[in-house]
């Protein structure tokens, strides 16, 4: 079964569409989290920080084996943090 980059694409589209049915809006889940980090650790990260904290988790196991949900939820990471920055950049 031969895919091209849009057969990735619209695989990255249907997982964030599914875990958006399920956790919600991906922008509200990442602040949340964010929100935790600060109160219970006092570590203080952006909506795009957290981004770059689970896409370098998603790539250390990667590393370790190759897993297309590693890439997959590695592009969406990147697609919430753009999300994040372009309806920051409207208000």
């Amino acid at each position: 079964n031969m895919s091209d980059y849009k057969d990735i694409l619209r695989e990255c589209e249907s997982i964030a569409t599914e875990r958006m049915q399920k956790y919600g809006d991906p922008i509200e889940s990442m602040q949340i989290a964010c929100d935790i980090l600060q109160k219970v650790f006092q570590i203080k990260l952006t909506i795009p920080e957290m981004c770059k904290v689970l896409i370098a988790l998603k790539f250390s196991r990667e590393h370790n084996e190759h897993q297309d949900d590693n890439i997959i939820d590695a592009i969406n990471y990147l697609a919430i943090s753009l999300d994040f920055e372009r309806k920051k950049q409207s208000l």
